[in-house]
């Protein structure tokens, strides 16, 4: 036993050793933002401890690296100091309970992912009918619950706004009108079948369907009668002389 002792205090500092960090300070200037982390110094690859995200002075983000994954305590921010979520890691997966917030800091979503429960949500679509889709067959229902992107609309509608690019007509003035981008959301949240149900062609049809196809497959699927269905998913793209005001359906 005094033998494993002896050889564990020898251990010790180098052990230690791999465990200690330097601080990593990344400015960015378009976007503009600054990052500070720490990484081990042993293995600049990995980050160990707290992360901040900052634009301008005012804290975006903020949380803490154990061995190069996330752990611990999340939250993130609008420009405006509003909370947008707030949540655990437990190495690099959402553990407990997790908070959406809207941009006027209203809460929007609740969810529990060590239970996998929606705990609460708030949608203007709770009485809205979707097409279900059953093989070959499909059918237009209320649901128990309509599908959920993860975080809410509000986050889906500033991912589109972030993305999109709006096209110019020759003379460089913005077509305005409105493309209809339909998918489906089958039983797992999984999407599929992207196409234009109704555009309005000069590119917008095309940039529509493109940044669309990019939004995060972070979807909890409808449920109707309990079971988790698949169905055809609507969102509305309104091209206008102000720049892009996405309509989610």
């Amino acid at each position: 036993m005094a033998r494993i002792i002896f050889l564990l205090l020898l251990l010790f500092p180098f052990i230690l050793n791999g465990k200690e960090t330097k601080k990593i300070t990344k400015t960015h200037v378009f976007p503009q933002y600054k990052e500070t982390f720490y990484v081990l110094k042993s293995d600049t690859s990995i980050r160990q401890g707290s992360y901040n995200l900052e634009s301008n002075g005012k804290l975006l983000l903020q949380g803490y690296y154990k061995m190069g994954l996330k752990d611990s305590l999340w939250t993130q921010y609008n420009l405006k100091g509003k909370l947008r979520f707030k949540g655990y890691y437990e190495q690099n997966n959402r553990a407990g309970i997790w908070e959406y917030y809207d941009n006027d800091e209203k809460l929007e979503q609740k969810i529990d992912f060590t239970k996998k429960a929606i705990l609460y949500y708030r949608t203007q679509y709770e009485h809205h009918p979707f097409r279900i889709i059953s093989g070959s067959d499909s059918i237009f229902a209320v649901l128990d619950r309509p599908p959920l992107f993860l975080g809410g609309s509000s986050r889906l509608k500033e991912y589109i706004a972030n993305e999109i690019v709006p096209p110019l007509h020759k003379s460089g003035e913005k077509i305005t009108g409105t493309v209809y981008v339909e998918f489906t959301i089958d039983s797992i949240g999984k999407t599929a079948n992207y196409h234009i149900l109704k555009g309005i062609g000069l590119g917008c049809n095309r940039e529509a369907l493109r940044v669309v196809k990019l939004i995060p497959d972070e979807w909890f699927p409808g449920v109707l009668n309990g079971k988790n269905v698949s169905v055809n998913y609507l969102i509305p793209i309104t091209f206008d002389e102000k720049g892009i005001q996405p309509k989610i359906s």
